[in-house]
């Protein structure tokens, strides 16, 4: 196992390069919540699906209080039923995880009914994470499969999701059409 020592990638983005071609990860931006000794946690941020972030909030019998055409993201493939809440820092709740400068992420039912009917507009709602054991993580970024560059809640609250990925890369001055997708060797 490769270990990068004093490497955390939190608070940090994990970018996906061409190569990860994971169907779950590819082309990918996960936003990291927790990393250390233990193993990894993260929350892609960049792949959209088929349900709209108002119609879950009108379960709960909530106002929608961004976009009304924001989707769900599908945060990873570890427990797809669980459900996240992305929001402005300046909110706080008793399980409130600040993540970095102008992001935080909570989980709870009071934490998604205060920003709803408090009309807070910098909100995602994600489902599922990915996790990493530990060394895993480690092991990756070493491969070349990601590289990790800084939060900036911009990325996380502005623009579509779908953009994500490229702005991503642009942020560190890498033009994504300059990447190239690198086979995997032959043994």
């Amino acid at each position: 196992m490769s270990k990068i020592e004093g490497f955390s990638a939190a608070p940090g983005v994990l970018v996906a390069m061409p190569g990860l071609e994971d169907p779950h990860f590819h082309r990918s931006v996960v936003l990291m919540i927790e990393h250390d000794d233990e193993g990894a946690l993260g929350l892609v941020i960049n792949h959209v699906i088929e349900h709209d972030c108002a119609d879950v909030a009108a379960t709960f019998g909530l106002p929608w209080p961004a976009d009304p055409a924001d989707r769900l993201l599908r945060g990873g493939p570890v427990e797809p039923p669980s459900l996240w809440i992305l929001h402005a820092d300046r909110w706080q709740f008793d399980e409130t995880n600040p993540v970095a400068p102008g992001v935080a992420v909570s989980r709870s039912r009071e934490a998604l009914t205060r920003l709803c009917e408090g009309g807070e507009a910098q909100i995602r709602l994600v489902v599922g994470y990915a996790g990493w054991g530990p060394g895993q993580l480690e092991e990756e970024v070493v491969s070349g499969s990601w590289i990790v560059a800084p939060v900036d809640a911009r990325l996380v609250f502005e623009g579509p999701s779908e953009g994500v990925w490229a702005r991503a890369l642009a942020s560190l001055g890498i033009n994504p059409l300059h990447l190239v997708e690198i086979a995997p060797a032959v043994q």
